[in-house]
């Protein structure tokens, strides 16, 4: 009988984690993430994804507060819809928006001796992501 219980607590617990959403990076690609991050995203975006970085004083749009994005989507960190944004797939609501594609620019601060114009490595944009997902409030 205990060992019946047993089973069926722990198959219990199995499945309740499996449909909880857990955000578990490898801590160096989340490094990595942040230096790309640093580099390339918070002179507009603060050192801490808040949106109130040293060159956003000179835009026509505060950018977004990065770390509340899961926060704003019903606790979910929206990583697809963030990466193609990012990658200017998606259509932005202001065309003006000072924005840039990263798909057309590529991690300009990152590479800056080399890589083709535009250039963006799968891992690094990972990485970018999972530091993004990391920060989420």
């Amino acid at each position: 009988m205990h060992l019946r219980l047993a089973i069926i607590s722990v198959l219990s617990c199995a499945l309740l984690s499996a449909c909880t959403e857990r955000f578990v990076a490898d801590p160096d690609a989340v490094r990595e993430g942040q230096r790309i991050y640093l580099q390339e995203c918070a002179a507009c975006h603060g050192a801490l994804g808040g949106g109130a970085g040293p060159a956003s004083l000179g835009l026509s749009t505060i950018p977004p507060d990065l770390a509340g994005l899961k926060q704003r989507n019903g606790g979910y960190f929206p990583r697809e819809f963030v990466g193609r944004f990012i990658m200017g797939r998606l259509e932005k609501d202001d065309p003006f928006s000072p924005m840039p594609d990263f798909s057309a620019v590529g991690l300009r601060h990152v590479y800056p001796n080399g890589g083709a114009d535009g250039e963006v490595l799968e891992t690094d944009f990972a990485n970018l992501l999972d530091y993004l997902e990391a920060i989420q409030r």
